[in-house]
């Protein structure tokens, strides 16, 4: 019996209810919910088998659009964009999946036909630009910042990249509400309705630590336009139509930028990771004209990614909520996880709810260190905290000695 705690309302058909498996995922990464329901298809049911149940008669097609609600709260505006159909000699099921409406952001053009750029325009403003056309909205949920004096947008270039690019020279980050909506924050604004223990809460613990993907240095550069007023005030020697001049008439150099001319075109950001001792630097170049606490900015952005990515923890526990109230991304839970060694406030980046027959309601989160995506001070946030730390004490009954 499919749990009644999801419902889906999909665009001609009404309330949906006959599944046997169900999960709806959001990932600050990832940008867009997705989601997957395992179904019963009445119409291509009835149509091969003799004892198959009655309405609702219509067939699942990509196309439509859906809205998902869980406990009574609405969680995903989005479409189905995948039906897969499976059937044997005993039954037939589909499976149908897709995203929130802010998926069209991952893989479609942001100006197909123009504007190449924005100027003198702010993070968020850009955002609402790029957006519109996707019937999405945009929240700013952070002072973003002075305005970008130029702000490019390549032709083949997708929206949400045009959109992230400038988000990461402000240290904001870009994520989805689910529901139509975009919003520009920073991690960890909103407490867990509550903690995560392990003896406790916590069904099940797996962690994932590398230092694959983390740099002892991670620089940014850029360039800005016209050396940022800093060139020497000279017309040129030629103009257009003039021949060449030979090289014996040419002014001699040995080739490099002067010193005035590199200050003002060369911009770049630098941040180390101190627990990456050995060499390895990392190179990005930015995908706009930076300031320089722009490039500053990203490439903090990036070296606090990478580090939170090499540290994840994936948890599961029982129900979607605690109280009444829904475990989120972007929440800040207290994680007491003895095997894992974690005893600190943590990031939920991941979240999926999921319902199936054998196992019943699970949330599954993955979490991170919280100083991820914002700016503060990194201080004691990655220190596991000495007061209220519990011992492990015997688990459940079910136990076995290994």
């Amino acid at each position: 019996m499919a749990t009644r705690k999801f419902r889906l309302e999909i665009e001609g058909v009404g309330t949906f209810d006959a599944w046997t498996i169900a999960e709806v995922t959001r990932d600050l990464q990832d940008f867009a919910g997705t989601f997957s329901f395992t179904l019963r298809d009445a119409t291509r049911a009835i149509a091969s088998f003799d004892y198959a149940s009655p309405p609702p008669l219509f067939q699942m097609r990509p196309g439509p659009g859906l809205e998902i609600y869980l406990e009574g709260e609405l969680i995903l505006v989005g479409w189905i964009e995948n039906v897969d159909v499976d059937i044997d000699a005993e039954f037939g099921e589909v499976t149908i999946s897709g995203r929130d409406k802010s998926g069209d952001l991952v893989d479609s053009a942001a100006a197909p036909d123009g504007p190449g750029e924005f100027k003198n325009i702010k993070l968020e403003d850009a955002a609402k630009k790029i957006a519109a056309p996707f019937d999405l909205t945009v929240k700013t949920e952070i002072d973003t910042g002075e305005p970008f004096p130029r702000y490019p947008i390549g032709v083949a270039e997708t929206a949400l990249s045009a959109i992230e690019k400038g988000a990461r020279q402000r240290h904001a980050l870009v994520t989805s509400d689910g529901k139509g909506g975009i919003v520009i924050t920073r991690s960890g604004k909103e407490k867990a309705p509550g903690d995560l223990t392990l003896p406790g809460n916590i069904l099940s613990s797996s962690g994932h630590y590398s230092h694959e993907r983390r740099h002892s240095e991670t620089i940014v550069r850029g360039q800005s336009e016209k050396a940022e007023g800093r060139r020497k005030k000279r017309k040129a020697k030629l103009k257009p139509g003039d021949p060449a001049l030979d090289g014996e008439a040419r002014a001699l150099g040995d080739g490099s930028a002067t010193t005035r001319e590199r200050k003002g075109i060369a911009i770049t950001g630098r941040t180390k990771d101190p627990e990456i001792t050995r060499h390895r630097p990392k190179v990005h170049l930015t995908k706009s004209q930076p300031s320089k606490q722009g490039a500053q900015d990203e490439a903090d952005f990036r070296s606090r990614a990478a580090r939170a990515n090499g540290e994840e923890v994936t948890v599961t526990v029982h129900s979607y909520s605690v109280n009444g109230i829904l475990w989120k991304v972007n929440q800040l839970p207290n994680v007491n996880d003895a095997f894992q060694g974690i005893n600190r406030d943590m990031l939920i980046s991941r979240i999926a709810y999921r319902y199936a027959e054998d196992e019943g309601e699970i949330t599954e989160m993955t979490v991170m260190s919280p100083e991820a995506f914002d700016k503060k001070s990194v201080g004691n946030r990655r220190k596991n905290s000495k007061r209220g730390k519990k011992k492990s004490g015997p688990l459940d009954g079910t136990a076995r000695a290994l």
